[in-house]
């Protein structure tokens, strides 16, 4: 635990996240209680919404380090670092600028600081109790490794809420895994019991928060594969999603145990949560806004122009199969078969990205498509995830125009593979966004999991799943 003197100094940091209207500031100083005691906070004073309270509460007896200026408030607790300048609407946090609800400011010779903000900086969590008008801190055993929950002073009036409840510190969950799967799904795999999850949503900056109660990391905890290559305890940054930017993760508490999952987003978008045997899994959707119908125009010639992409290839293998072969064998031998099935049909012409174990790069792939000016566009994949457990068939899309498409397609690829269905989902696929027709990427089965791989690898089920797939072409474009 931190030392007493430490909680102290973060709770007086945490009081302040208002923006700086002295004239408004209330008689009547809010309460402050850390780990339940009453704290001295006459000088404390609401700003508008918010708490600030002066930098002495920082400082004097709390075991922080500070210094201040008549511009600047250092803070540093020998792990973070904070500097607030006097009415400036940004911090810096460990050489990383974050942006603030409400500034630091002075008056009469006293510097007042946003309590909210610098007390999550530093690790205590943060209850306000509006019927008592008082705020809570509280220290955790373990201080947060990914910027704290509620950075850039939260997004709700007067302050946020204690994950959980309760005063318990029982652990009925361990999470062993934190996974994102490059698409638009992020899978926390668990053992034990989970309870009842809190979903908020916060604005300015949007964000969508989980709170898993009476839950904490097992000893063997890894943070999961990451697509983008950029992962770090507490952090998975995301550049494959349109709206998802950065997943990041926390014991955000331990009276009760709480683990908190925050998803950042840029706009405003909706989140799924599924459970399922050990797992927990949340799926991105596409941000909000109006869906474009789907317009499929039947060519002057009769004929459709279809491109099949066999998706990775040479130099890149893909995934690993837990039989020891790669996601690239699969994508091409089914792809394959769909050729040959769309061959014979004298309504559609079929051209592939690669008919071979070749490496083409993503845009020439994209290229490929639109020079033809194809009217559909179908990427053949594979799956993976850190549990073997996980089984399933998702079908992935970007653009409105192609969400009709995705739907007719995976509807007859779950009929095709019998694996579980694991819905309609948008992601940021070069191949499915920059292509300007209608274009799904196909996450046939899990290679991770042992009963999707051995049906993977079966010719006749590839058989099966290729004229599934050409089905779900014609019926999109209406060929008969």
């Amino acid at each position: 635990m931190k030392k007493f003197v430490t909680a102290v100094m973060l709770l007086s940091l945490l009081l302040t996240l208002v923006i700086p209207s002295v004239s408004g500031a209330a008689a009547v100083a809010p309460k402050l209680y850390l780990n339940g005691k009453l704290l001295d906070s006459a000088e404390s004073r609401y700003v508008g919404q918010y708490t600030m309270v002066p930098v002495r509460t920082v400082s004097e007896g709390l075991g922080f380090n500070v210094d201040w200026s008549d511009k600047t408030v250092n803070v540093n607790d020998g792990t973070n670092a904070i500097v607030l300048t006097l009415d400036s609407m940004n911090a810096v946090v460990n050489d990383r600028d974050v942006a603030l609800d409400a500034p630091a400011f002075a008056e009469k010779g006293t510097t007042f600081v946003p309590l909210r903000f610098v007390s999550e900086q530093l690790g205590l969590s943060v209850y306000w109790d509006k019927d008592t008008q008082s705020v809570h801190l509280n220290q955790l055993d373990k201080p947060e490794s990914p910027e704290p929950p509620g950075t850039s002073g939260g997004g709700t009036s007067g302050g946020g809420t204690e994950p959980g409840g309760g005063t318990g510190t029982s652990v009925d969950a361990t999470v062993s895994a934190i996974d994102f799967d490059g698409l638009g799904s992020i899978y926390l795999s668990y053992g034990g019991e989970i309870g009842n999850i809190k979903t908020e949503v916060l604005h300015n900056p949007e964000r969508v928060v989980f709170d898993l109660p009476n839950a904490a990391f097992a000893p063997q905890f890894t943070p999961g594969f990451n697509v983008s290559g950029s992962s770090s305890l507490g952090e998975i940054v995301v550049d494959t999603h349109p709206s998802l930017k950065k997943i990041r993760y926390s014991l955000y508490s331990d009276k009760p145990s709480t683990i908190r999952v925050v998803l950042d987003v840029s706009a405003e978008t909706p989140v799924n949560l599924v459970r399922e045997n050990g797992l927990i899994r949340l799926d991105v959707l596409e941000p909000t806004g109006p869906v474009v119908p789907p317009t499929p125009e039947k060519p002057s010639n009769g004929t459709y122009k279809v491109v099949i992409d066999a998706g990775h290839g040479g130099k890149d293998p893909g995934a690993p199969a837990v039989n020891g072969r790669h996601e690239k064998e699969f994508n091409l031998a089914v792809a394959l078969k769909v050729k040959a099935l769309l061959d014979k049909e004298p309504k559609l012409k079929a051209y592939m990205t690669r008919a071979n174990d070749t490496f083409i790069e993503l845009d020439d792939r994209v290229k490929i498509a639109n020079d033809l000016k194809a009217d559909v566009f179908v990427s053949i994949h594979a799956n993976r995830a850190s549990s073997a457990s996980v089984t399933g068939t998702e079908t992935y899309y970007n653009r409105a125009n192609s969400k009709e498409f995705a739907n007719v397609m995976h509807k007859h690829l779950v009929a095709a593979t019998g694996f579980k269905d694991r819905s309609v989902r948008t992601a940021g696929f070069r191949v499915i966004k920059y292509t300007t027709m209608p274009a799904v990427l196909l996450e046939v089965g899990y290679l991770s999991n042992k009963g999707d791989t051995e049906a993977l690898y079966n010719e006749a089920k590839q058989n099966r799943m290729a004229e599934e797939i050409v089905a779900g072409i014609k019926e999109y474009l209406k060929v008969k």
